[in-house]
């Protein structure tokens, strides 16, 4: 596999151009067909010095079949979305402006949605778009997220280490409502999820689902001693 940056044709005037623009990360397990299918919109659609950090799990039986054009690491004896997103943007998040953490399920749906996700978070610490999924109300879920790099450098992580991979979304909502989040309703960034009728149900979706409990407990015991401790770190640095 091969390396290399999604092409933009610009970055917003103002911006320093002595750092790349923003670092998307992707966890994927067994669905280079997502990837490719991801990498291929993102070439078409994004506007600004953004790359793809595809991150897969060693024991991935289908680790030889991703494409090439993503920038790629690999992880042992991992599981779950965090840890992945988590590994990338810690190494990474000196070398960028922002960090956004996505599903291989997304699909973006707007022409120029990495500026507007960039502008958004020249005034907010964190922004995130819509993802179209039936059932929630838009500007409610966050099932994905875009943060400032000071943010990662703060934390530590994009996503507290004793999650896996449910809740995490919850842990961004409430980052968000203590420490100021954009919603972006015309910029889609279309979730694809099986629950919705928009993907066939697979074994990574089972194995993300298997987290529940334990990531329940999680957030339980994240709301009880760590939130606050999270939030004055975000407000320090914006």
């Amino acid at each position: 596999m091969t390396s290399a940056s999604a092409p933009g044709c610009r970055s917003p005037r103002g911006w320093q151009p002595t750092l790349p623009d923003l670092l998307v990360i992707v966890p994927s397990r067994g669905r280079p067909d997502s990837v490719q299918r991801l990498w291929d919109r993102m070439r078409q659609t994004c506007r600004g010095d953004t790359r793809l950090l595809v991150s897969l799990d060693a024991d991935d039986p289908a680790w030889g079949d991703y494409p090439g054009g993503p920038l790629y690491q690999t992880l042992w004896n991992t599981r779950g979305v965090v840890a992945h997103f988590n590994a990338a943007a810690t190494g990474w998040a000196s070398k960028f402006r922002f960090v956004g953490a996505l599903g291989d399920d997304f699909l973006p749906g707007t022409d120029a949605w990495d500026t507007e996700i960039m502008e958004a978070l020249t005034e907010t610490p964190l922004a995130y778009g819509n993802e179209r999924f039936p059932g929630r109300v838009p500007g409610e879920s966050v099932c994905h997220i875009f943060m400032r790099a000071e943010v990662v450098r703060a934390l530590g992580y994009v996503g507290p280490p004793q999650f896996r991979h449910m809740y995490v979304d919850n842990c961004w909502a409430a980052w968000g409502k203590a420490c100021g989040i954009t919603y972006l309703d015309g910029t889609v960034l279309e979730h694809l999820h099986f629950t919705v009728g928009k993907s066939a149900r697979d074994a990574t979706y089972d194995q993300a689902m298997s987290f529940g409990d334990a990531d329940r407990g999680a957030w339980d015991a994240y709301l009880a001693g760590g939130l606050a401790a999270d939030v004055a770190k975000i407000r320090a640095v914006t």
